[in-house]
C-alpha cells in the first residue's frame, strides 16, 4: 500500500504548518510588529500566507500580511491601503530579514 491512512482525531485540526516554516512565520511577526504597518493594521485580525519566492537572486521564504482578503469578488473595489499587504521576504537558509514591502 502507497499510502497508511492514519485516523484522523474527532476534531482534526483546521490548520497545520510544516515545523520547517514555524521558525519564518515567527520570525515575519516579530519583524512586522516593529514597523510603522503594525500601527495601522491590527496584527491579530490579517490573513496570512507563506510561500518560497526569490529576492535579489537569493532564495527566500516570503510571509504576506493582508487586512482584508482579496478575492474574485472585491478585487476591483479595494485600494492597496484596503488589503494592507506587508511582505516579509526572509533568506531560506539562514531566516534573516532580507526586506519588507509595505503595499502602499
Amino acid at each position: 500500500m502507497a499510502f497508511e491512512k492514519f485516523d484522523e482525531p474527532e476534531d482534526p485540526a483546521f490548520l497545520k504548518i510544516h515545523k520547517k516554516y514555524v521558525p519564518f512565520l515567527l520570525k515575519a511577526i516579530e519583524a512586522i510588529r516593529k514597523n510603522p504597518w503594525a500601527e495601522r493594521y491590527d496584527l491579530n485580525k490579517v490573513h496570512v500566507s507563506m510561500r518560497e519566492d526569490r529576492y535579489q537572486g537569493r532564495d527566500c521564504i516570503v510571509v504576506r500580511f493582508y487586512a482584508a482578503e482579496l478575492d474574485e469578488h472585491n478585487w476591483m473595489e479595494v485600494t492597496p491601503d484596503d488589503i494592507g499587504g506587508a511582505h516579509v521576504y526572509m533568506d531560506a537558509a539562514g531566516r534573516a530579514v532580507l526586506h519588507i514591502a509595505i503595499e502602499r
